[in-house]
């Protein structure tokens, strides 16, 4: 089985990336270019859109060096969750290498934005195979957040402001963002904290057992 037997014949198809950055998840913080509420920004992973004729892996490596300056290696998942819009997992399967870490239709929280066609995003567990400086395009990128799981979570239910990220023990890695400016979760960001809120209630689950 391959990740596009999964992905319905008619839906656009994206990747997303799951970085660690001292051991913290690793998200972009969109750019000037990217239509928010004002005061507001949105933070995904790093990804976008597949291009015609261009693979899962292919893409997820063009859109890290697009976004950030830097290349990157994607790490095979020994497991691969789909998760739903509403973070919801209906199967988690095996897949050959490289695998993504889950499979998600993409969730957006811009309410409204026109109705496309459904777009789902294989996300892939990847790091990045330099120390050189990131480059960022601010009309894309404006920063780079590295967040703790337990902000990424929180992040479900609240904005996120740049006091939370430094009092978490998080960072701004590169480019800036403007004190006051509240953050949403977009995309791989959103799935990722569904999927992680999941496993936490689950190993709960387990331990009252």
């Amino acid at each position: 089985m391959n990740i596009n037997s999964l992905v319905p014949d008619n839906s656009e198809k994206g990747t997303g990336l799951i970085i660690k950055h001292r051991g913290l998840y690793l998200f972009q913080v969109s750019g000037r270019k990217h239509r928010t509420e004002f005061g507001e920004r949105f933070f995904a992973g790093i990804g976008g859109h597949c291009e015609e004729g261009e693979g899962f892996i292919q893409a997820a490596k063009r859109e890290a060096v697009e976004e950030t300056g830097k290349a990157v290696e994607i790490i095979h998942s020994a497991r691969t969750d789909i998760v739903q819009p509403d973070g919801s997992v209906v199967d988690t399967i095996e897949l050959t290498s490289p695998a993504p870490r889950m499979i998600y239709e993409m969730i957006d929280r811009r309410n409204d934005l026109p109705e496309k066609e459904p777009y789902f995003i294989a996300c892939f567990n990847a790091h990045f195979i330099d120390d050189t400086p990131f480059e960022l395009d601010p009309e894309e990128v404006s920063a780079l957040i590295a967040i703790p799981e337990e902000l990424l979570c929180e992040s479900l239910e609240r904005k996120i402001a740049l006091e939370d990220i430094i009092s978490s023990g998080g960072e701004v890695v590169a480019g800036s963002l403007e004190t006051g400016t509240l953050l949403f979760p977009l995309g791989t960001a959103a799935a990722l904290a569904h999927l992680l809120i999941r496993a936490k209630d689950l190993s709960e689950v387990d331990d009252d057992v």
